[in-house]
């Protein structure tokens, strides 16, 4: 018996059992994003050493400050109404799950690490807003939502019980930090680059195939029989494979144009736009030496 039959189950010839491809994107441990680096030192936020009163006030208003950080994720009083970088830390983003859909797209999940203030429950976020205060959305809470998130049994049960066939959808989501930021503090890009939806500071978009659910809040997964049969309209990238055969079907904006990555990369200059800028530098200089030697002679 062969090595190739001798893996083989049943009458099942295929090489892989699961529509799976390698993953892109950030990857499964998610970006570079330290919430840490993204806080704004003492020194930013007016706090400083000295015996003055100001000294003192800038110092009790800095211990408010990251007090909020940790808790709220923006003012809780008038004391730090106003006081810069004072906003939920975290990062949304898509992530390249390697499975095929029925349509032939791959595949992505949508992670939400920015707090939405449903870490206690709603009944205590109720509660908490009756009385004036804002959402828990700093960095405790939003650790108790990953935490939350993490500890759900229902990722693990839809493996277990599902087929590894999944039907999909195209959704749009917000993507970045809380102000739709993409780079960090370092100027890393965040996300996965193609088909940003968005410019400059943001906020931005991306447009994905994700696991459609039913009513119930279950994702679908299909027989391997009906997902192989169903029509492959789609590419891997998620756009159309025929757009005159499927004109109804729905596809990524990034598709139907150039919209993408390369229009809102930080671009690196090409070495000959370098050289002729330094070109045009000692041009200058030269000129310069020449006129000043010239009214010196006068």
């Amino acid at each position: 018996m062969s090595g190739a039959s001798a893996l083989q189950m049943g009458s099942d010839s295929r090489a892989n059992v699961l529509p799976v491809k390698q993953a892109s994107g950030p990857g499964f441990l998610g970006p570079n994003y330290n919430p840490a680096d993204e806080m704004l030192p003492p020194a930013k936020i007016g706090v400083k050493r000295g015996g003055e009163l100001d000294d003192v006030l800038g110092a009790v208003k800095g211990i408010i400050y990251y007090g909020d950080m940790m808790g709220f994720g923006e003012a809780s009083s008038g004391f730090t109404k106003g006081m810069p970088g004072l906003k939920p830390l975290g990062v949304d983003y898509y992530v390249n799950s390697g499975l095929i859909c029925s349509n032939g797209a791959t595949m992505w999940e949508f992670v939400k690490t920015v707090p939405d203030g449903s870490a206690l429950g709603e009944k205590l976020k109720t509660a908490i807003a009756d009385v004036g205060l804002p959402q828990l959305r700093g960095m405790a809470p939003g650790i108790l939502e990953d935490a939350k998130s993490a500890l759900n049994p229902f990722p693990v049960i839809n493996a277990v019980v599902g087929s590894g066939y999944p039907k999909c959808k195209l959704e749009r989501n917000k993507i970045g930090d809380f102000d739709g930021k993409i780079y960090n503090v370092d100027g890393e890009l965040l996300v996965d680059p193609v088909g940003l939806i968005g410019s400059g500071d943001g906020p931005y978009y991306q447009e994905r195939w994700v696991q459609e659910k039913d009513g119930g809040g279950w994702p679908i997964q299909l027989p391997y029989d009906e997902w192989d049969k169903a029509p492959k309209t789609h590419k891997e990238n998620g756009c159309l494979v025929d757009r005159k055969k499927t004109p109804g079907l729905q596809e990524p904006e990034f598709c139907k144009g150039k919209q993408g990555f390369q229009n809102y990369a930080r671009e690196e200059k090409h070495p000959l736009h370098k050289m002729i800028s330094l070109s045009v530098v000692v041009i200058s200089l030269a000129v310069l030496t020449t006129f000043w030697a010239t009214q010196g002679r006068k």
